[in-house]
């Protein structure tokens, strides 16, 4: 059972020397921050012993001891402290977890002199269920401090301070990973939304600033080409452009990407594998950033102070790496699509201005006839087709047709259909034959999933007669004069290009002058704003109100319509209208 007072076990204590310990535990136990609970444990001791010189050390993550809190001399002389386990009084402590009690240090060899006027040396380790807190060091001009009543009270008071020594490290790193998880999530949404490489890494310095306070930093990423690594974006770095490029095989930098593993060199000039990029570079810390196995590129943190950097950076870095390694996998991606983009434009652009090429420069016109063309493009590249084949002896064939698809393709494939039409259509075929005609053609060489819808007529205005074939393109619509009236030429047929052995029906009707004659493709009819359709009808009443109009005005006020019904919007299809008037 423990004692009554409260105390871990040790050797009886006088009631006036137990009576200074149980306050003394109890304030301690109260402390959650480390470093107040160090200076609360310095002063306390105070009580117990008087000391000249106390240190507090504590396992550095390489198992060397270095002191966390010390009273009686310089804080900056006790950075440059470090000791082994097993070295001097406070290592043998450590090593054997054992108290140590040196009366006279002058006679014994493992004293390391540090500062004069020491005469004796107690070191305690302070140890929690069989791990090694840290080593609790006080020495004094005298030995008489060192009585046994304070040295006994000391042993027994070292177990609680290893406990509390935990509960606040414990506390703290509790409270680190919790701001550091908010950090990260904070960190992980905004780095997200940035898609410019260039932004995200001046960012991501700005970033890493934030969580290390650090003197030199740089972002290097890999160029798989060359197998080098880059520097893509450097804080401090010197003027020099010398060292912008590492081989992957070289450097501290270069280990960290082969090895996956961060890299933590206290002094780069003890460590062979180091390169210099800044002449006054001490110490380094290099983290790579990795996504899905795949190493991108590394954090670089230098310094011109040795031993700058610590296992606790590197806990902060590395899941922050991780997080801008998966930004910069997106912003690179982004890039990608950005350029593939721009060149599909481009590539768009040529297609655009190859399919415009190909249609008629300037419509025809002739004796008792006009005729117009009108085409308005869509938002993306389309496979609408028109073209007039002035045959003179007063014919004149007019095809007008769309491609099945959107594209680059659907443009490529009507240009095709044109070109199948056109070596046709001079050979002054009926339409029913030029169609079946052109069907074997696009047959043979057929692309699968494409196919062309197209009207043909063919005027013989000498004979006042027009003969028209279709082959899925809405029907065209004859306006006749002496009734006033428009109404669709109903004449059908399958696809071209869909089927092998299609054939086609012709409708023939008489010309007046006066007569109205619109060919369209499906993209004038179907435009759709607000739910509706343009519609059949609609276009049906505007030939009606303005077909005393020339044929090139009656087209552009059939289109201002459309544009009015669309409200401004781009027609989601290529719109294609040919109007034929006979005078």
């Amino acid at each position: 059972m423990p004692p009554a007072h409260g105390l871990k076990s040790g050797p009886p204590l006088p009631s006036e020397l137990l009576a200074e310990l149980l306050p003394l535990v109890a304030e301690i136990n109260t402390v959650l921050d480390p470093d107040a609970l160090l200076s609360a444990i310095a002063k306390q001791l105070r009580r117990i012993v008087d000391y000249r010189i106390l240190d507090i050390f504590l396992p550095a993550g390489d198992g060397d001891l270095v002191p966390a809190h010390v009273e009686g001399y310089d804080p900056a002389l006790a950075s440059r402290l470090r000791i082994r386990p097993g070295q001097g009084i406070v290592g043998t402590a450590a090593q054997t977890r054992q108290p140590v009690f040196v009366p006279d240090v002058s006679r014994d060899p493992r004293y390391i002199s540090i500062f004069p006027g020491v005469v004796a040396e107690l070191a305690i380790p302070l140890v929690n269920q069989d791990r090694l807190v840290g080593v609790l060091n006080v020495e004094g001009p005298d030995a008489e401090a060192f009585s046994p009543d304070a040295r006994t009270a000391l042993q027994v008071l070292a177990g609680h301070l290893a406990v509390a020594i935990e509960n606040a490290t414990l506390y703290r790193e509790t409270r680190w990973y919790a701001g550091l998880l908010a950090t990260l999530y904070e960190i992980g949404k905004e780095t997200a939304s940035i898609l410019d490489l260039d932004a995200l890494l001046h960012r991501v310095a700005e970033i890493v600033k934030r969580v290390i306070d650090y003197e030199m930093f740089a972002i290097l990423l890999i160029d798989e080409e060359h197998q080098e690594l880059v520097v893509r974006k450097a804080v401090n770095f010197g003027p020099s452009k010398e060292r912008r490029r590492l081989l992957v095989s070289e450097g501290l930098c270069g280990a960290a990407v082969r090895n996956k593993e961060p890299i933590l060199v206290g002094d780069v000039r003890e460590d062979p594998r180091y390169v210099s990029m800044v002449p006054e570079a001490r110490s380094e810390l290099v983290v790579p950033l990795i996504h899905k196995d795949r190493v991108l590129g590394v954090f670089d943190l230098e310094s011109p102070a040795l031993n700058r950097f610590t296992e606790e950076h590197v806990k902060v870095l590395t899941p922050l790496a991780s997080q801008v390694a998966v930004a910069i996998e997106n912003a690179g991606l982004y890039a990608e699509l950005k350029k593939n983009e721009l060149r599909l434009q481009r590539e768009l652009k040529i297609a655009r201005d190859i399919q415009h090429a190909l249609f008629p420069e300037e419509s025809p016109a002739g004796p008792g006839w006009a005729a117009s063309a009108h085409f308005r493009p869509a938002r993306e590249l389309g496979g609408d087709l028109y073209d007039f084949y002035d045959m003179g002896a007063g014919l004149l064939g007019v095809a007008t047709g769309d491609v099945a698809g959107k594209g680059v393709p659907a443009a490529l494939y009507a240009a095709f259909a044109s070109g199948a039409v056109r070596s046709r259509a001079f050979e002054r075929r009926g339409p029913a034959d030029l169609m079946q005609r052109v069907n074997r053609a696009l047959r043979r060489r057929g692309v699968e999933g494409l196919f062309c819808t197209l009207g043909y007529a063919l005027f013989d205005f000498k004979d006042e007669t027009v003969r028209v074939a279709n082959s899925g393109l809405p029907y065209p619509l004859h306006f006749r004069a002496a009734s006033g009236a428009c109404a669709p030429l109903e004449v059908g047929g399958l696809p071209l290009g869909a089927f092998d052995g299609s054939t086609y029906e012709e409708a023939a009707v008489s010309l007046a002058s006066g007569d109205v004659f619109v060919f369209h493709t499906d993209g004038l009819t179907d435009a759709r704003h607000a739910g509706e359709d343009y519609g059949a009808g609609r276009l049906t009443r505007q030939v009606e109100a303005h077909a005393a109009l020339g044929a090139p005005e009656l087209g552009e006020k059939i289109l201002e319509d459309l544009e009015a019904f669309l409200g401004g919007d781009a027609p989601a299809d290529d719109v294609t209208l040919i109007v034929v008037k006979v005078l």
